[in-house]
């Protein structure tokens, strides 16, 4: 009788030692789902398997916003380099910085790209009716800025047209 009572006993043991391995299981089986499906739905989204609506891209509707320019005087009328400056933060351009040119002789006004992208400078001239043929590329990596823009004696023929 005491062997069967030591038998029950033991049956019974091992019975709650295996029901808590299920339930041991069961609980690291929920937790490990719970981590996977966020983890998996973040790599496919990355990877661009599946498109999340979150994260559109929103472009600006004014690009030139993204555009960093530097105003230099070339034709030593005083002030020039305050005016144009005005009239290119007015189209939504941002200007960093302002000073002089080597020289006071530039007859035209010209833009100079520095990063190599053309077709900004080519925004910013249509933008302020510069003339084209007016942009030189010279691109520097040492300068923090997508244009230079070099004020010539035709100034005030910008300034006119821009005052609209």
């Amino acid at each position: 009788m005491q062997e069967n009572n030591l038998s029950n006993k033991n049956n019974s043991s091992d019975t709650i030692l295996s029901k808590n391995k299920n339930l041991f299981f069961i609980i690291v089986t929920v937790i490990l789902f719970v981590f996977t499906i966020p983890l998996s739905y973040s790599l496919l989204d990355k990877l661009g398997i599946i498109s999340s609506d979150h994260k559109k891209e929103i472009k600006p509707k004014n690009v030139q916003q993204l555009i960093q320019v530097e105003v230099l005087n070339g034709c030593g009328i005083a002030g020039a380099g305050d005016r144009f400056t005005d009239i290119i933060r007015s189209k939504g351009i941002d200007v960093v910085k302002t000073g002089n040119y080597m020289s006071f002789d530039i007859d035209k006004t010209f833009i100079i790209d520095r990063i190599g992208k053309v077709e900004t400078a080519y925004k910013v001239a249509d933008s302020l009716g510069i003339d084209k043929r007016n942009i030189i590329s010279q691109t520097n990596k040492q300068y923090f800025l997508d244009l230079t823009i070099v004020i010539g004696k035709d100034f005030n023929n910008y300034s006119k047209k821009n005052r609209r």
